[in-house]
């Protein structure tokens, strides 16, 4: 359920409450496997409370730009992902199931070179995403991204979109410190990504989005299956695309 105030076309609120745990109580292991069709939709479930306020300035001038900043909570109990030993969104080994656990996080959007004569604001835009959460319930304690885009900047190509961006995926210490006999222990305390994407608008409504990523120290240095060392570094190459009607 989500619900959505707007006193004015500057200023938004959002509260969103959904169920937090769809596999159930009972799951003793992977939650992919114990709802492996995704459709158990419980009600009695603890729920994950998301609220987020909006504020746009300069939407009538050259440069507007977006701020949101948001919160949630995860009610309900944690405990250890089974065969582990390090949380999922949860407690730190040792020490009792936390009750709840929560995070707050900031967002920014902004055109700083608008195209000459465009009525839609199309140009150079950067963006950006910050999260923290406790390092004691959660397996990452601190997220950030950001970038630029690149809009109605080709000829004869106004509605396409260059975006490039970095994230950086802060790994607990607690979770980074887990020692042999705990579960896995990881070689990183963080994990990083690079990417470009570029959307393409072949007809109105349809778009077609190649993508390629670049990751360092995927899952933070945790050890390859393998069991020859780290899970090494990836580059992953993707396409997809969307229709509207």
């Amino acid at each position: 359920m989500r619900v959505a105030f707007k006193p004015s076309d500057k200023l938004s609120l959002m509260l969103g409450v959904y169920n937090g745990d769809p596999a159930g109580a009972h799951c003793t292991g992977n939650p992919q496997v114990c709802d492996d069709d995704g459709l158990d939709f419980r009600l009695d479930s603890p729920p994950l409370v998301i609220a987020e306020g909006s504020y746009k300035y300069n939407q009538d001038d050259h440069l507007p730009g977006t701020i949101k900043i948001g919160a949630w909570n995860q009610f309900g109990t944690f405990h250890n992902q089974p065969g582990s030993g390090s949380p999922t969104i949860a407690k730190t080994v040792g020490s009792v199931p936390v009750e709840s656990t929560w995070a707050i996080y900031a967002i920014f959007d902004q055109l700083v070179w608008r195209m000459p004569d465009t009525k839609d604001p199309k140009g150079v835009g950067l963006f950006g995403r910050i999260i923290g959460s406790p390092r004691d319930q959660n397996l990452v304690d601190f997220y950030a991204d950001g970038g630029v885009t690149f809009s109605g900047m080709i000829p004869h190509r106004a509605d396409d979109i260059l975006a490039i961006g970095f994230a950086y995926t802060g790994i607990s210490d607690d979770v980074h410190g887990l020692g042999a006999g705990s579960g896995p222990s990881r070689a990183s305390s963080f994990e990083a990504l690079f990417e470009v994407c570029y959307t393409a608008q072949l007809k109105t409504g349809w778009t077609l989005q190649p993508d390629f990523q670049y990751i360092w120290q995927p899952d933070g240095g945790a050890p390859d299956p393998s069991g020859k060392g780290t899970i090494p570094n990836a580059a992953v190459w993707g396409v997809r695309t969307t229709i509207k009607f």
